[in-house]
């Protein structure tokens, strides 16, 4: 697929315009507008916050699109590539500093409503509590890097301890033994039950329930299934989740990824935080990055239909390029690869090249095997590509295509 801008999604920002235009109205009318001069007084200052937040929100839509074209259009001219990137940095903070604006409106207004008096302040604190969840475009979640491959984000539960778990885009749905999830509320009836596994030799039976996933600084799912692991089979998927970097459980945000479901938490997300996950992993020296909740942060470079389920085109070293089902998997260490892609080999020589390519042809990343990332060979069946592409530059999962599968975009970094 060509490079395109990515989706912008700007309807909960729209709506947050017109929510701080309620409120901005609604306390004109309960202050100055009824004669109520210390209220006015008092006022002063969340009338500019919301001045200054719809000021974010309305420069973030007219500015996000020409920053990000800007961004990628100066691709490969060193400095000027940087420049742009902090103009796009900028642009990309205008709706957290719209949020910020109208919480700290929303701390100040029962002053004014002590002063008021009438009650009618409430739906000016309804309509700014309404606007700083709709402003909220993007929220970003630090990323971890343990083991070299293993992406780790913390989320609590259910109200419970913050917990370890695996980025996973090669499955979907969140995995947790019981010990991860709290006891603030009631899990109520089980929404379902099953057996999964994961590639590696774990098998478990486990339960699910509605619950929210807390990422922390405010970014709360809507009560989501969550897989709890049966209790019988607990130990041992602790184990194995403990030699995933020291995870507690596996969160796995693929969209057209096999399972094991039954939903995918970072789709229960609120407002545009739903639309998909940016990961880039290797933002600072390959030891740590970040997640990123919302439309696609960066200009999309190129992009494949599916995530992360996929078809690519692999080359390895000097034999035949060969176009493959895959899995674009950030929780798949150093992947697999068919041994019909090498010539019927058990193993991949150190210092073969390794490149992929969208079907069409634009090469999205390329690698040397060492002694260490060698992909383990397989007979059959979809190639994985494990961490690489990850670590090889930004990558955001789309979960807004029609058909439900997802894409998967390589962006500009």
């Amino acid at each position: 697929m060509p490079a395109t801008p990515p989706v912008v999604a700007s309807v909960a920002a729209s709506l947050a315009q017109q929510q701080i235009a309620l409120a901005q109205s609604e306390l004109q009318q309960q202050t100055w507008g009824s004669g109520n001069i210390p209220a006015g007084l008092v006022a002063i200052v969340p009338q500019v916050l919301l001045t200054q937040a719809a000021l974010a929100l309305n420069t973030w839509e007219t500015s996000i699109t020409p920053a990000q074209s800007l961004y990628a259009r100066t691709s490969g001219i060193p400095i000027v590539h940087e420049l742009t990137g902090v103009g796009l940095l900028g642009v990309l903070l205008l709706p957290t500093l719209a949020t910020t604006a109208l919480n700290s409106t929303g701390m100040l207004l029962p002053l004014v409503g002590a002063l008021e008096g009438t009650g009618g302040i409430t739906p000016v604190q309804n309509a700014v509590s309404t606007a700083a969840l709709n402003s909220r475009v993007y929220a970003l979640v630090p990323v971890t890097m343990r083991a070299t491959t293993e992406p780790i984000v913390y989320v609590s539960i259910n109200g419970g301890p913050s917990t370890p778990v695996l980025v996973d885009t090669g499955s979907s749905g969140l995995v947790v033994t019981r010990a991860s999830v709290g006891d603030a509320a009631p899990l109520g009836s089980p929404t379902s039950t099953g057996t999964s596994g994961y590639s590696g030799g774990l098998t478990y039976s486990y339960t699910s329930y509605k619950t929210t996933v807390d990422f922390g600084n405010g970014i709360v799912t809507e009560p989501t299934d969550v897989a709890i692991v049966d209790t019988a089979d607990a130990a041992k998927a602790l184990a194995f989740f403990q030699q995933l970097g020291g995870a507690s459980g596996v969160l796995g945000i693929g969209a057209n990824a096999a399972g094991p479901g039954p939903s995918i938490p970072t789709t229960a997300l609120p407002g545009d935080l739903s639309q998909g996950v940016f990961l880039y992993q290797s933002l600072f020296l390959g030891i740590a990055g970040v997640m990123v909740f919302g439309p696609n942060p960066l200009p999309s470079r190129t992009s494949v239909a599916g995530a992360p389920d996929a078809y690519l085109t692999v080359k390895v070293g000097n034999n035949t390029t060969t176009n493959v089902g895959a899995i674009i998997d950030s929780g798949g260490v150093y992947g697999t690869i068919l041994s019909s892609m090498i010539g019927g080999k058990t193993s991949v020589p150190v210092g073969t090249r390794i490149s992929v390519y969208t079907p069409d042809g634009v090469l999205l990343y390329t690698y040397t095997v060492t002694s260490y990332n060698a992909p383990t060979v397989i007979t059959s069946g979809l190639i994985n590509t494990g961490y690489v592409p990850y670590q090889h530059g930004p990558v955001y999962l789309d979960y807004t295509t029609p058909d439900g599968m997802g894409a998967t975009h390589f962006d500009y970094a």
